[in-house]
């Protein structure tokens, strides 16, 4: 069976429209709020898993918070945090994302998070009758949102 050239003509710039339709779907037309919301949960399914570099991708290189953690710090966290704690689930609502006029974005959501101690399950963050609200700013580095600080959770409640 041949192909007529205006066959094999068709076929390319029907291939060719099928590409750009899912470029245009994939990187143009997906907002910067999914963007953000998309590494939000990709840090949550991360944690959930104890994948450490996984957690750590999500995170900008600048990272510096309102309690003096930086990058390695919050590093340290978490691999204190999955050494001693198993079965680490996060509940996430009320999630808000606004982005600033100089770039920065800002989610707020309401979480609390349990996971299995030596001992027994417990609230390591929030709780489901206080929930602990969170304010997570981000910034964009080498064109992907990098979580840069965030508001709410003491590490120092991590481990009483």
């Amino acid at each position: 069976m041949t192909i007529s050239r205006k066959g094999f003509i068709i076929v390319v710039i029907l291939a060719l429209a099928a590409i750009c339709a899912f470029v245009l779907f994939r990187y143009i037309l997906v907002s910067e709020e999914d963007r953000i919301r998309k590494v939000i949960y990709q840090g949550k399914e991360a944690i959930e898993q104890e994948d450490l570099e996984g957690v750590m991708t999500q995170i900008s290189r600048y990272y510096r918070d309102e309690y003096g953690l930086n990058y390695l710090a919050v590093r340290g966290v978490f691999q204190r945090v999955f050494k001693e704690f198993d079965d680490i689930n996060i509940r996430i609502e009320g999630m808000t994302i606004e982005i600033a006029d100089n770039g920065e974005g800002t989610v707020d959501l309401i979480t609390w998070a349990t996971a299995q101690g030596p001992d027994k399950i417990r609230y390591i963050v929030g709780g489901s009758h206080e929930p602990c609200e969170v304010i997570i700013t981000l910034d964009k580095e080498r064109g992907s949102w990098r979580v840069n600080s965030t508001k709410g959770i003491r590490t120092e409640e991590l481990f009483w």
